[in-house]
């Protein structure tokens, strides 16, 4: 954030972001599978079937993840954004007008392709180079309109699909995202073109022997592992959880209004972890967020106890935002703001691998082990690795660069400003 800048600009930038998480990854995340027992009843097909456009979307976007996160290190976002939001759209309308099972696989995978363009790794993007303070504050207001997003359509598409068809109800959503998507991705990818288009600071390379490819770096390993497991942990706990309250017998209601609190819990939770990172640092808001994340799951086989129940929601408010908060945090805080793209898609399809991977595990766990708390001691302990892992990459990051500004001062240039670190490191790669 410029020094120069309004604060309304910033303000007006980051409601923009809220604008298009909420319907680009509410919508695909958590509101297509409102559709699934309608669609599937409609087409007479079975829901697993139908089921499977979902799988088709995340893996998708899982694979382009990759080329998305490299693209968008090279070029301007704008048009790519702009074309991909468009393309999105007219997939809804397709969805609309879909005559059978086929028609939604190929759209599904169009929806996939796209999602990686539109959603978490641009907005990211765009708040990490435009926000040079409050950086965390920003990305977690940004990441909780997903969840603001789903909260407000899932009922009204829900009423629609019910009430009239649900062809209108992907008409609805394909509206919404021309009607919001479209003008907040050409507002705030207009605001940001300075930032989107800055170069790296002009450094001197490190010393031979201090150079190494940045694919080599074990604390890169550690931290691409750390975010695999927050996915196949966290991202396969909120999948599961409610089969998990119905096999536990709680009534529907019941389920609604718990699956209703830990969605604003996570949008609380997602402000509280990014003001941690502002106040607190690296280190100190990843140890409460993993460890937080662990107690949750030590929790959940306690929660037919209502004070249970309800300190679990607290806790997994602030616990599984680290799967969304803390690795998109913690790769500008490695790569710096002019590396970031370069290496988030690679973070984010370490996650996505995580919960494609976590989500049937758990589920096939919960329904064929005897005793579902043998799933969540597992978890646990999974999630405590998972922490360490985060701590040895924080603290070889943290080590790696001190020994760069140690070279630079040894050198008679002086100590070099923050975004200067990382992209001298990749230029002595």
């Amino acid at each position: 954030m410029k020094k120069h800048s309004l604060p309304l600009k910033d303000i007006v930038i980051l409601f923009a972001c809220v604008l298009i998480m909420g319907t680009t990854m509410g919508i695909v995340n958590m509101v297509l599978s409102v559709f699934y027992p309608i669609v599937s009843l409609d087409l007479e097909v079975s829901r697993a079937s139908f089921a499977l456009t979902g799988t088709i979307t995340a893996l998708s976007a899982m694979v382009v993840a990759l080329f998305w996160g490299f693209f968008y290190s090279t070029k301007p976002l704008q048009k790519p954004m702009i074309i991909s939001i468009i393309i999105f759209g007219l997939c809804f309308f397709g969805l609309q007008a879909a005559q059978n099972l086929y028609h939604f696989y190929a759209l599904a995978l169009l929806i996939g392709i796209t999602y990686g363009g539109i959603s978490i790794i641009p907005v990211s993007i765009i708040i990490t180079r435009h926000f040079t303070s409050n950086t965390g504050f920003a990305l977690s207001a940004a990441l909780a309109g997903s969840g603001l997003g789903a909260m407000i359509l899932n009922p009204i598409i829900n009423t629609i699909i019910h009430g009239a068809s649900w062809r209108e109800g992907y008409r609805l959503i394909a509206i919404v995202i021309f009607a919001i998507s479209l003008p907040c991705a050409i507002l705030v990818t207009h605001l940001t073109k300075h930032d989107m288009t800055s170069k790296p600071a002009s450094v001197t390379p490190l010393p031979a022997s201090k150079r190494q490819r940045p694919q080599m770096y074990p604390w890169l390993w550690a931290f691409l592992l750390a975010s695999f497991l927050t996915g196949l942990t966290g991202g396969g706990l909120l999948a599961n959880l409610p089969t998990y309250l119905n096999d536990l017998n709680f009534s529907v209601s019941r389920i609604s209004i718990i699956t209703s609190a830990y969605a604003a819990s996570l949008v609380v939770g997602k402000f509280i972890l990014g003001f941690f990172y502002d106040r607190l640092g690296p280190r100190t808001s990843t140890l409460i967020s993993g460890l937080l994340m662990a107690l949750s799951f030590g929790l959940i086989m306690f929660i037919e106890l209502t004070p249970i129940l309800i300190l679990m929601l607290v806790v997994i408010g602030i616990g599984l935002p680290i799967g969304t908060v803390s690795i998109t945090w913690l790769t500008n805080f490695f790569f710096g703001k002019e590396n970031y793209s370069k290496y988030y898609g690679t973070v984010q399809f370490a996650n996505s691998l995580g919960m494609a991977i976590g989500v049937p595990a758990i589920a096939a766990g919960l329904e064929n082990l005897g005793n579902p708390n043998l799933i969540w001691i597992a978890l646990t302990l999974l999630s405590l690795v998972m922490v360490a892992l985060f701590m040895v990459s924080i603290r070889a990051n943290l080590r790696m660069k001190a020994s760069f500004i140690n070279s630079k001062i040894e050198v008679g240039i002086g100590k070099p400003g923050v975004d200067e670190i990382q992209p001298a490191l990749e230029k002595s790669a």
